[in-house]
Order: C-alpha cells, then sequence, then structure tokens
C-alpha cells in the first residue's frame, strides 16, 4: 500500500508538472489571446465608429458645399435674368423713343407740306383774284371753293 501511495504521488506529481502545467498553461495562453482579440476587436469597432463619424462629417461637408454652389449657381441666373432682362427693356424704351422722334418728324414733315400747300393755294386764289376784277359775290364765291379744296384732316392738325 506504501507502494501504491508512493506510485500515486508519483503519478500525481508527474500529471502536474507534465499534464496540468502545460494544459493551465495552454488555457491561460488562449484566455490571454481571446481576450486580447476582444480588446483588438473593441479597439477596431471604436476606430470604425471614429472613422464613420469622419466619413458623415465629411458627408455633411460635401453636401453643405453642394448646396452652396447650387445656391450660388442660382444667384448668379437670377442676375444674369435680371440683367437681360434690364437690358431688353432699356433696348425697347430707346426704340420707342426713336419711334417716337421718327413721329414726330413725320408729323412736322407733313405740317410743313401742308403750309406749302395752302401758300400754293393762296397765291393761285391770289392770281385768279389779281386777274379778274371780282365783286365781292365773286370774292365769297371764290373764297368757299377754295375752303372746300382744301383737306380737311390736314386742316385739322394745324389747329
Amino acid at each position: 500500500m506504501i507502494w501504491q501511495l508512493i506510485n500515486f504521488f508519483v503519478l500525481l506529481f508527474l500529471l502536474k508538472k507534465f499534464l496540468y502545467s502545460p494544459v493551465k498553461n495552454m488555457l491561460e495562453q488562449r484566455a490571454a489571446q481571446i481576450n486580447g482579440d476582444l480588446d483588438a476587436a473593441e479597439a477596431e469597432k471604436e476606430k470604425v465608429e471614429e472613422l464613420k463619424a469622419e466619413y458623415e462629417q465629411k458627408l455633411r461637408n460635401a453636401r453643405n458645399e453642394a448646396q452652396k454652389i447650387v445656391d450660388n449657381a442660382e444667384t448668379r441666373a437670377n442676375k444674369k435674368a435680371k440683367d437681360i432682362i434690364s437690358e431688353a427693356e432699356t433696348k425697347a424704351e430707346n426704340i420707342k423713343e426713336k419711334k417716337l422722334a421718327e413721329i414726330e418728324q413725320a408729323k412736322k414733315e407733313a405740317v410743313s407740306e401742308l403750309r406749302d400747300s395752302i401758300a400754293d393755294y393762296t397765291i393761285l386764289a391770289t392770281n385768279k383774284l389779281i386777274q379778274e376784277q371780282l365783286d365781292k359775290e365773286k370774292h365769297q364765291v371764290m373764297i368757299n371753293q377754295f375752303i372746300d379744296g382744301l383737306d380737311k384732316e390736314k386742316l385739322g392738325e394745324l389747329q
């Protein structure tokens, strides 16, 4: 029995030295590796979250920049449209003034022609009067004929 006890303790010692210690060391190493992997995964997760936040910030900045570009283009387009409208209105006003000046000139020319015509008729009437010695009745008839011969529209413009 002593030999069995000695064998038992020797076996225990040998199991502890060659089996239990290496298995324990292997389990501790495995636990350390798992803890290291968990820590690394946690660090990677934090890194990914930081990158995600950074990319989201960059995306917001890009959207803001794009909106600024669109707003700027819209402002420039509105300004250009206003400039074009203003220029068209100015040109239209110039054309209107030019046409009014042309109408006024044509009116002056018509009045001048009418005056020339009246002067010619007056000279003709005077010549007839001089050629004929008229009495008062013939004189009145000749004036009425002269007035009837004038263009009533032209006389209307002179008034």
